[in-house]
């Protein structure tokens, strides 16, 4: 019996950390773009069905140096439209209480450089710390001091994740529109593309689900596989056998 039970627990470990090993990542593209009053801004709704911890990195700078013709020049065409372009990414994390727009009374965190403007935060509702920049080019960026990285916890509830152009204000946030802002190249870039600016988010856990529904993304609990469920059936199943046992004894 004890010789089983070891083995059985030995076996349920194991599951458990195949289970955890499966992280789930998501990845979301945007574009902001430049209008008469200034640059828009995206809105991504983050529903927590559970609370939980995840990391979020952004792609944004899409061409570093002055020109294609300069020594140690790097470019990261995010979407494939053959397009450079640069998107000084600054984001903010809004609680998502159901009214319209976004307020300053809401507002969580901000998350500008790495390790830049990006504050740390502790709350009961949220933890946010900034990653490394070696963390943060891990996917693909190229300007990674620019593009913000970080681990992030939320509590259960509903969020509003914004992505903007440096700098948004929340008085800027809850008009709707980056007020006076621009899209600026590096010093010397031949014909610059400056009417709009391409994004990517990813977003990464070992313990949670990311599914995403036009602008919102739903996260959930990993469920754990069948066969630790059957592990768990099975101790049970020791349990009944061991009392039935004792009442024979």
């Amino acid at each position: 019996m004890k010789h089983v039970l070891r083995t059985a627990i030995a076996a349920g470990l194991a599951l458990t950390a195949i289970g955890s090993a499966q992280a789930n990542t998501l990845s979301v593209d945007g574009t902001l773009f430049l209008q008469a009053g200034g640059t828009t801004f995206d809105t991504w709704k983050v529903a927590m069905t559970t609370a939980g911890s995840f990391s979020v990195d952004v792609l944004a700078y899409e061409a570093s140096q002055s020109n294609v013709a300069t020594a140690g020049y790097f470019a990261a065409d995010l979407n494939g439209d053959g397009e450079l372009t640069w998107l000084d990414p600054d984001t903010h994390w809004y609680l998502d209480d159901g009214s319209a727009g976004l307020t300053a009374a809401n507002h969580l965190a901000r998350c500008d450089d790495i390790a830049n403007n990006c504050a740390t935060v502790n709350t009961p509702t949220i933890s946010l710390v900034s990653r490394t920049q070696v963390q943060g080019a891990a996917d693909g960026s190229i300007h990674f001091r620019r593009d913000p990285a970080f681990d992030i916890t939320l509590a259960a509830g509903n969020y509003q994740y914004v992505m903007s152009d440096y700098r948004l204000t929340d008085a800027e946030a809850a008009a709707g529109i980056n007020s006076g802002d621009s899209f600026s190249a590096p010093t010397g870039f031949v014909n610059p593309i400056l009417d709009h600016g391409d994004y990517r988010i990813t977003f990464s856990s070992d313990t949670l689900n990311f599914a995403v529904s036009g602008n919102t993304i739903t996260v959930s609990q990993v469920p754990l596989p069948g066969a630790v469920w059957l592990f768990g059936s099975v101790l049970a199943g020791f349990g009944v056998t061991a009392r039935r046992k004792a009442r024979v004894a």
